[in-house]
Order: C-alpha cells, then structure tokens, then sequence
C-alpha cells in the first residue's frame, strides 16, 4: 500500500506562499470568464476544469492562501463596498487583482465581453455546507491565531469575517437569513448578465454543458472534484498547524531572551 501524501503534497500552497503587491500589477490578458457564485458551489472544482481548459491564472479566494498580501486588498474593497470606508473598486482596481462573487454587480460591469457562469447547489446542501465549513472560521481558537500569526492569519482571517459580514451580516443573521441572501443573489445575476452570457451550472454537471457554453471540446478526464467537506477540515487542521509553527518560530528568540534574563535574575537574587 502506498504511503499516504503528506501535509505538502496536499497542500502546497500552504507551504510556498509568496509575497506580491498586486498594486504594482495589471492586466495583459483580456478577462473571458467570469464565475460568479457564492461560497461553497464547487469553485475550487470550477477553477481547475477550467485550467484544464486552458484558461490560465483562474482566480479563487483561495489564491489569497499563496499570496496573504491580497488579503490586504479585499479588505479594502469590502470596506468601501459594504462599510462605505474608502473609495470603490474601479477598473483598474479588478484589473490588479482580479475578482471574486462578493462584488458580483462591479465585475460584471468593468467587464462586460466576459461570459459568467453562476455556479449554484442546492440551497438546503449549501447552508450546511457553510455551517459545518466557512463558519469553523469564527471559532475561538482563531480569534488567538491570528494574533499570534499576523502576516497570514492576521489577514486571512479578518478579511473571512469582513466579507461574511458583508454579504450576510452577523452569524445569527446568517442563520435567519443566509439560504434567501443565496437565493437573492442567484436572481440578481439573472436580472443584470443577457441570457447569451449566462450559464447556470450546477454542482456535480460535468463537462458538457460547461464546455459548450465555453466553445471548448470536452475533455477525456473526469470533471474535477475538490476541496469538498473532509478536505475543508484538513487543510484547515494543516492552517493552524503552520499558523502556530510560525508564532514559535517568531517567538523563540524572544522567549529564549527572557528565559536568559530570568535565570540570570534568579542567579543574581539568590547571589
């Protein structure tokens, strides 16, 4: 039997993250597609098939988890959109980093060529899906992490609760709430994408549909299926874990420093 992959061969990127100011990029690529669907709708899936359709530099939230710095900018743009902190997100803005379903309305504007695809599920799967996945981010043990770990969950985890906060509002909210948010902003695409640009898919469709939609020939490989509840826990195990690698590794000169002082206070008293 085949050794099990480690923590790095399943999550890379948690290991190889970069440091880059979007504010210093900008587009070279038109933009073609645009996936517009909430959380937890397969995106992580969608993004894949459609690299493996030839579509490069796809886009997820996730991409915040290789490079923490964008975090910076979604902060910023979650401020001005939904706390009227700042200015808006303009073209140029998207251009540098690119986009994401929390500003569904904005990206469909500064875009228009592109074809949207409104990735959706069930809304009685979804709403348990977030429960069980997206708001294991409000746990407590969090709250401590990210002050221990600023440089990514220090902004990771801020911009999570900004966005969630954003689109929902608190989590007792969200309970009341959530599943008719979801539902409305299925209706809104439908009311601001033409018809010719719109494709409603839905989770567990396959190529066919995605493909012709695209002009593209479906592919000889299964549809990708990825980051679904079991892989969400582990590489949220794999986060803290790391998280707290870092803090030691921060701290341990300081507590090193200390210790010395300690015992050399401890030396002299009884001196």
């Amino acid at each position: 039997m085949a050794p099990a992959p480690s923590d790095r061969e399943r999550f890379p990127a948690l290991f190889n993250q970069s440091s880059i100011d979007r504010r210093t990029c900008q587009r070279i690529v038109p933009m073609k597609v645009l996936v517009i669907g909430m959380m937890r709708t397969g995106t992580k899936s969608m993004q894949k098939a459609l690299q493996e359709l030839g579509y490069n530099d796809v886009y997820h939230m996730g991409s915040c988890i290789i490079n923490p710095p964008d975090c910076d900018m979604w902060t910023q743009a979650l401020n001005a959109k939904y706390f009227g902190k700042g200015k808006k997100f303009g073209k140029e803005d998207w251009d540098q980093l690119l986009g994401h379903s929390a500003f569904m309305p904005e990206l469909i504007n500064v875009y228009p060529d592109a074809k949207v695809i409104l990735s959706m599920r069930n809304p009685d799967a979804w709403f348990q899906s977030v429960t069980s996945t997206v708001m294991r981010y409000t746990d407590s043990s969090f709250f401590f992490l990210q002050r221990l770990d600023p440089l990514f969950l220090g902004r990771w985890i801020p911009m999570i609760n900004l966005c969630f906060r954003g689109i929902f509002g608190s989590p007792e909210e969200f309970a009341t709430n959530g599943k008719q948010t979801y539902i409305n902003m299925h209706n809104e695409v439908r009311n601001v994408v033409p018809a010719d640009r719109l494709l409603e898919y839905k989770l567990g469709e396959g190529w066919d549909r995605l493909c012709e939609f695209l002009g593209h020939e479906v592919p000889n490989m299964p549809f990708p299926k990825l980051n679904d509840g079991a892989e969400f826990q582990d590489r949220l195990f794999v986060i803290k874990k790391l998280a707290l690698l870092r803090a030691a590794k921060s701290y341990l000169p300081v507590l090193g420093a200390l210790s010395g002082i300690i015992i050399a206070a401890c030396v002299w008293y009884r001196g």
